[in-house]
């Protein structure tokens, strides 16, 4: 590595970036400054316009929207850049041609000085190579469209240097000639450095097992089982920027889609995507596309309702079993077969009269269980409720209009229900316990103590009820990214089935459970048998020391390999009573703070229990709960079920269980187990005695 001619070659980069930032920066004055007059001149002549003017100045002030969002985006990357061109190179000598020098970047930037590429973004097919390969024989492939017929093009050669570069704000920091020690090295600094108050961005050290994963093209459904610290989530997030970097025909931020744990996890993750190059990707929770799609309106428990049942009610309960029960693959089984061989099978037809229209059981029952039979049931009436219509209105001989034929068809099909099949999915369900009771009992009781239906009875309605009638409200999506899988059972994926027939990308730790329970993975291929498996047993978070403790309360198939960089072992102290607690909180809340971490976390058992402690210690703390503000950084605390997917340099985990006696208790040791591998640098376990 010629070091001089490497520094030369960053100034002349960086020159030209900071050049075409200001360019990009004054061009959208311009266009701000024209859209500002065009919309006066609108506002001012609008009388006096006649249509056709009217359209055309509307269209020119959209079109100067249009390409100052381009601009703005260009102005966005380019500030990235600025302060970090690239973080990698690669030298690379294709078969029979000149060598190549490949710059890797967050973003690519093209030099129209030199009408060539300075820089490359990390998701182009050619810096694979950077991940994949040590100095020697490598290749990289591309996905040519061009033809009727996708072709894969391998480029065979040589990389003959690959580097690593660390830039600061502008500034060349460092570089160095990369092999595996190196790179190791590398890693290690990344993680010793202080956590972000918001997950931020890792191309520069992504790993050889994550690569893959993000760059995986032949999986629709790819489900990644990573231990806690493995980078599950931030890999997740670089593959959805890789495919919307190498998909950009189909996918697009409009149409894909990441169902997330809670709104501050939402939150946490919120920067990733711009620091990407990428515009943000819608994000909700499971529980509101539940609450928006679902047809019946009765009050029903929310998940952290049913989590506190799991929690603090007898483990031997009647609730306890059902939860295990109607969260299994055998009940899930159970309602199948009972749907389709008896509820469905069993409907009895006879002739339909609208109006003058008679449609016979015999054309009903072809159509309904022939023409219709792979869409859901109540969708096939939507269908032969067309062709009812079409006859009404061919008899009556008007023209109805597309708006009133389609409440026609409505009208039609809501009748068809009524008819011969049962409107309520509540009571198809308790029909259906009513069979179950004997092979099942006590899974007839549904609701709590408080007439509230459960939160695991709700997942079954809401898949009964897409099973029966379809859903469209997510049709358009492409692809999906489903966080925490192991928080979800099989019918929350059989419902995710019916809602998204596109691709997935499933991630989680299938050992992060409150109680013992059947393997997701097992659910996940119940619903989706073609489902390809990734496992990421490395952890990069923790130190040894954190790891290796929170691996005393795993079995030996769950726990994780830590990356080897060592730190203090984990205080754990028990306290007599509450007040100690919370002094020793404060204590070791001193300490973090002069030792200079600047995002630490309270973790508590619950929400109750974390602003409990927010009002003892009053200006030292954020409470953050689901419905506040996001995480921005400083001292926080929390439910620990709120953190689930977050990091912090230190953690205080204060529980009211005695540390000794989490090692036997399977309810409250996974909870446990979540907590403390939150920490990056330090860990604190507070209990009482």
């Amino acid at each position: 590595m010629d070091k001089e001619k490497e520094y030369a070659y960053f100034e002349e980069v960086l020159q030209e970036i900071r050049e075409e930032y200001d360019k990009i920066s004054s061009e959208l004055e311009d266009e701000k400054l024209a859209l500002k007059k065009l919309k006066a001149y609108i506002n001012e002549n609008y009388g006096a316009m006649d249509v056709m003017e009217l359209s055309e100045n509307v269209n020119y002030a959209n079109s100067y929207t249009k390409l100052m969002e381009g601009d703005f985006t260009k102005k966005r990357n380019l500030g990235f850049l600025a302060k970090n061109p690239y973080f990698g190179k690669i030298l690379f000598k294709p078969q029979g041609k000149k060598e190549i020098p490949v710059y890797i970047g967050t973003a690519g930037f093209w030099s129209t000085k030199s009408n060539s590429p300075k820089i490359y973004d990390w998701r182009a097919p050619i810096c694979s190579m950077f991940y994949e390969y040590e100095p020697g024989e490598a290749s990289y492939s591309i996905a040519d469209t061009t033809g009727p017929v996708t072709e894969i093009i391998t480029h065979n050669g040589e990389i003959l240097e690959k580097c690593q570069y660390k830039t600061e704000d502008g500034r060349l920091v460092y570089m160095s000639d990369t092999d595996v020690r190196v790179s190791d090295e590398l890693l290690l600094e990344a993680l010793s450095g202080e956590s972000a108050g918001r997950m931020k961005p890792v191309v520069a050290t992504i790993q050889k097992e994550q690569n893959e994963i993000i760059r995986d093209t032949t999986s629709k459904i790819l489900v990644v089982d990573g231990r806690a610290g493995s980078g599950k989530t931030v890999v997740a997030m670089h593959r959805l920027a890789w495919l919307l970097y190498n998909r950009k025909k189909t996918l697009n931020t409009g149409n894909v889609f990441v169902i997330s744990p809670n709104t501050v996890f939402s939150d946490y993750v919120s920067g990733i995507m711009p620091e990407l190059c990428e515009d943000n990707v819608p994000s909700r929770q499971w529980d509101d596309i539940v609450d928006e799609i679902m047809l019946f309106e009765s009050e029903h428990e929310t998940k952290a309702m049913q989590a506190d049942v799991i929690l603090s009610g007898p483990p031997d309960s009647l609730r306890s079993y059902n939860i295990a029960l109607k969260t299994s693959i055998a009940f899930f089984e159970a309602l199948e077969a009972y749907i389709d061989d008896v509820f469905i099978r069993n409907i009895e037809f006879r002739d339909f009269h609208y109006e003058k229209i008679t449609f016979t059981a015999q054309r009903l029952e072809k159509m309904f269980y022939g023409n219709f039979s792979s869409l859901p049931a109540y969708e096939r009436f939507y269908n032969i409720a067309y062709f009812i219509m079409d006859e009404y209105v061919t008899e009556a001989k008007r023209n109805f209009g597309k708006e009133r034929c389609e409440k026609i068809q409505l009208n039609i099909q809501r009748q068809l229900i009524s008819r011969f099949a049962v409107a309520d999915v509540t009571q198809i369900y308790k029909d259906f316990l009513e069979t179950v009771d004997k092979a099942f009992p006590g899974a007839a009781q549904y609701s709590d103590g408080e007439g509230r239906v459960c939160y695991e009875d709700l997942q079954v309605l809401f898949y009964l009820q897409l099973k029966l009638y379809g859903a469209k409200s997510y049709k358009d999506i492409k692809h999906v990214v489903i966080d925490e899988m192991q928080d979800y059972s099989v019918f929350q994926y059989a419902a995710m089935r019916c809602l998204f027939g596109c691709s997935m990308t499933i991630l989680g730790d299938r050992f992060q459970v409150l109680t013992k329970q059947e393997d997701v993975l097992t659910a996940i291929t119940k619903i989706f048998p073609e489902r390809k498996l990734r496992v990421l047993a490395t952890s990069y978070r923790q130190t040894v020391e954190i790891n290796d403790f929170c691996n005393g309360f795993l079995l030996e198939e769950a726990v994780s390999v830590p990356f080897a960089r060592h730190g203090e072992a984990p205080y754990v102290i028990m306290c007599d009573d509450a007040g100690g607690q919370v002094k020793e909180i404060e204590k070791q809340l001193d300490r973090y703070l002069e030792e200079g971490f600047k995002n630490i976390a309270v973790l508590l058992d619950d929400e109750g229990s974390a602003y409990g402690l927010y009002r003892e210690l009053p200006g030292r703390m954020v409470f953050l709960t689901e419905g506040n503000a996001g995480y921005r950084g400083g001292v926080c605390c929390m439910s620990r079920f709120i953190a689930k997917g977050m990091e912090f340099d230190a953690v205080i985990v204060a529980t009211q269980s005695n540390i000794d006696d989490l090692r036997e208790n399977n309810r409250e040791k996974g909870a446990f187990y979540i907590s403390c591998t939150r920490a990056i640098h330090r860990l604190s376990v507070i209990g009482i005695k």
